[in-house]
């Protein structure tokens, strides 16, 4: 599917234009990473699909809420980012 990204800030945000550009079907391009996802064309069921992606593809637990809260891509990896163990 995705290749694993660097768990980054910006490592996320590229990983989730990606999933999102292939989940809505269409570019890359058409996705700005500012843009809330519901005018990206997400919805609830979609919502679903992001945090089992998240989940199995980042190893970061995210809920419903969570995408909910942080409802752009750039929130959304802001959030994600946050959620993993400091580095040494």
């Amino acid at each position: 599917m995705h290749q694993t990204p660097q768990l980054t800030n910006t490592g996320i945000e590229a990983w989730l234009v990606e999933f999102l550009a292939e989940v809505l079907d269409v570019g890359k391009d058409e996705i700005d990473p500012a843009t809330g996802l519901d005018a990206l064309g997400v919805d609830s069921a979609t919502t679903l699909v992001i945090c089992a992606a998240v989940r199995d593809e980042l190893g970061i637990p995210v809920r419903p809420r969570d995408v909910f809260d942080h409802f752009t891509p750039q929130a959304l990896s802001r959030h994600l980012t946050a959620q993993l163990p400091a580095r040494v």
